[in-house]
């Protein structure tokens, strides 16, 4: 069996374009079009459809698609577990990324993973939960970064570093910020809706962290005055600094430093700092190694030991 051809009407069904694929896999796209006329000669079927400039695949395409996908896979792992056997690590690993803490994660952990694996080649990618456990249920990414809760989770597996609660930040000039602490592990509980006329700078819609908050604001009973919405925790601190707004934080964003009280709230939210894998794939030496030192690096930061971002 060749794993390049079907390694080339994957990158087809992914790229939904010959000549897209051709160019991805480095090669004619008559030569991947042969191919393709080829296997299709040999189905009796054809595996994709053209709609306009698109090639769907069809129903035989898809079960040749998904078939095609579980061998890869099976491949990678019966390579890995033959490299973990023979002490060679020469493998690629790529890794999600949620925006901010991810990058800082990877930076903080990467050159002890090098020192230990200095063979593997490790890709970081900055993406979105749900982008990531999709393509983590696909094979396409190996580990990635997720923070979320448990009704948020799919079939994949995850693996625990640590937990932190969602704080509200308030800015310290403003009358209702009478009685909270600049220190988020002192923070007292207060409830949300003493807050409803005060504007929120929010978390981005694709965000796991959106659908925490829109929940803690039902129960509630109002919708937030939106100041604006970002991708950036940091953001939202920054300008909660200003006196402009509120937000409600991840603890570790939380600082003791700057014009900003925190709160409790009586729900006390917690959400999952986890790796994900996909759900029965093999994890070896270096994943293994990577999950570790991640965990380390997180224990650190919940706790205060490891100083957080300025």
């Amino acid at each position: 069996m060749d794993f390049h051809h079907l390694e080339n009407i994957v990158c087809i069904a992914e790229e939904k374009s010959l000549a897209k694929a051709a160019e991805k896999r480095f090669v004619t796209q008559s030569a991947l079009n042969q191919q393709l006329q080829k296997l299709e000669s040999e189905l009796g079927t054809p595996l994709f459809s053209r709609i306009r400039s698109n090639r769907t695949p069809t129903d035989a395409g898809r079960i040749y698609i998904n078939a095609a996908k579980e061998m890869l896979l099976m491949r990678k792992e019966v390579y890995d577990r033959i490299g973990d056997l023979a002490d060679r690590n020469q493998r690629h690993l790529t890794v999600g990324l949620i925006p901010e803490r991810g990058v800082e994660m990877f930076t903080a952990v990467y050159p002890a993973f090098h020192e230990a694996y200095p063979e593997v080649r490790m890709e970081p990618r900055e993406c979105a939960v749900r982008d990531m456990q999709k393509e983590i249920s696909e094979g396409i990414m190996d580990l990635g970064l997720a923070t979320l809760q448990d009704d948020q989770k799919d079939e994949n597996q995850y693996h625990l570093l640590a937990e932190e609660e969602i704080l509200l930040a308030v800015p310290s000039e403003h009358d209702l910020s009478a009685g909270g602490s600049r220190f988020p592990k002192e923070a007292p509980v207060t409830d949300l809706e003493r807050f409803e006329d005060m504007p929120f700078i929010r978390i981005y819609e694709r965000s796991t962290l959106f659908e925490i908050t829109e929940r803690l604001f039902a129960r509630a009973r109002f919708t937030p005055k939106e100041l604006f919405s970002t991708a950036s925790n940091i953001s939202k601190y920054r300008i909660t600094e200003t006196g402009l707004g509120c937000a409600l934080l991840p603890e570790t964003y939380a600082l003791s430093e700057g014009n900003v009280v925190y709160f409790k709230l009586h729900e006390h939210p917690v959400w999952q700092i986890t790796l994900c894998s996909r759900k029965g794939g093999y994890l070896g030496k270096p994943e293994q190694t990577f999950i570790r030192l991640c965990r380390d690096y997180w224990t650190g930061r919940v706790s205060g030991a490891i100083p957080a971002w300025t």
